[in-house]
């Protein structure tokens, strides 16, 4: 039997606008940017067989979690995208309420289940299940899914975590504008406040994430790899981090300082770097959204409070660094960039460094913009 077939669930491919139905013949599709040779057929099935093993006990968990004592009437499995090494689906879960089981009456709730096929997506799925368990209990925990279950057999290996309901995507555009890929209203353009709050809260997660005594810190991360998601709604703007694939310093030292500065001068280039609607060309970003993340980093320091320690030390020690020492501070870490990465920094390093030290000055300024009440939610 098919899992198209499987009562009680529904299978979907997620796309912006509106989902795709599975069809039989997309059954045997090979699944995108998998080697493994694993069709969409396989994908499906083997989400269903998870949800199924133990007497529903995953749905069964994921049912207490909101507080319903029976497991749900379907479950719409969405493939969501495709990365190097996860295959990231939603699990909605779908309890029938009301006399007519009109949808409309039906009460729905949707969480993620990180895939992983590959030994390698693997290995960085049992890693990324510690890692997020244990920034729990810091100040960035709050923006990072939270670990809900791990599951997996010989062949895959599941982390379900909280779904971020109405976060999406986003990415540089081919004329530099940024595309919100928004799969509810359809791809939208972000405003140029809406991209500068973007990146002033990516800044500052990272810099909650930070650990000030060690210098540990979230990498590797990528605009590219749609590390960062958006919500934007009547609200405003609010920035989630989805994956969290190691946690430690950039560098080997045992000088915290020398750990926690390699973080900032990591986190000012790759706020510099996107690739076009997310799959194109490397694109190098402009210098003032490389500032709206700093004044993100000089907030999140504050956040840390009595417990910055040496962090603290570092945000007032970095606006008396000169182009020229940044230059010489970025030959420790250039290694944990790609070749196709580093095309794009080399020849633009030096004036880079010049226009980060200027953005140093500018985001050590007391008259910085404070966390409006957005930032925290």
């Amino acid at each position: 039997m098919s899992v198209l077939d499987l009562p009680g669930i529904t299978c979907l491919v997620a796309s912006p606008g509106s989902d795709l139905p599975v069809t039989l013949n997309m059954m045997g599709v090979g699944l995108d940017g998998c080697d493994q040779g694993t069709t969409y057929g396989d994908y499906f099935a083997a989400i269903a067989r998870m949800l199924a093993r133990d007497d529903q006990a995953v749905p069964r968990m994921l049912a207490r979690s909101l507080d319903r004592s029976a497991p749900p009437d379907e479950i719409v499995i969405r493939a969501e995208k495709h990365g190097a090494l996860y295959h990231p689906a939603s699990l909605e879960l779908v309890w029938r309420q009301g006399a007519e089981n009109r949808a409309e009456d039906d009460f729905r709730f949707r969480f993620a289940a990180l895939t992983a096929i590959s030994p390698r997506g693997r290995d960085a799925l049992r890693r990324e299940a510690l890692v997020m368990e244990s920034l729990e209990r810091t100040p960035g925990g709050a923006f990072l899914p939270r670990p809900l279950a791990f599951r997996g057999d010989e062949t895959v290996t599941f982390l379900i975590v909280p779904w971020f309901s109405g976060f999406h995507e986003f990415h540089v555009a081919e004329d530099g504008g940024f595309s919100l890929w928004d799969h509810d209203q359809g791809i939208r353009r972000l405003g140029a406040e809406q991209v500068r709050e973007v990146f002033f809260q990516v800044g500052r997660i990272l810099t909650l994430c930070l650990d000030s005594v060690t210098g540990a810190c979230v990498h590797p991360w990528s605009h590219a790899a749609g590390d960062f998601i958006v919500r934007w709604d009547e609200k405003g703007v609010a920035v989630r981090l989805t994956t969290v694939r190691n946690h430690g310093p950039l560098i080997e030292t045992d000088n915290p300082l020398s750990a926690m500065l390699a973080f900032v001068l990591d986190l000012a280039l790759r706020m510099r770097l996107d690739r076009v609607e997310g799959v194109g060309e490397w694109a190098w970003l402009d210098q003032e959204l490389m500032l709206a993340a700093l004044y993100g980093f000089y907030v999140g320091v504050e956040e840390h409070g009595k417990d910055a320690g040496v962090l603290g030390g570092l945000a007032e020690l970095l606006p008396s660094f000169s182009a020229e020492e940044l230059l010489e501070g970025y030959e420790s870490i250039l290694s944990l960039f790609s070749r196709a990465e580093l095309e794009v920094i080399l020849p633009r390093l030096e004036v880079h460094c010049r226009e980060l030290a200027t953005a140093m000055h500018l985001a050590a300024n007391p008259t910085r913009p404070a966390a409006s009440p957005d930032h925290c939610g």
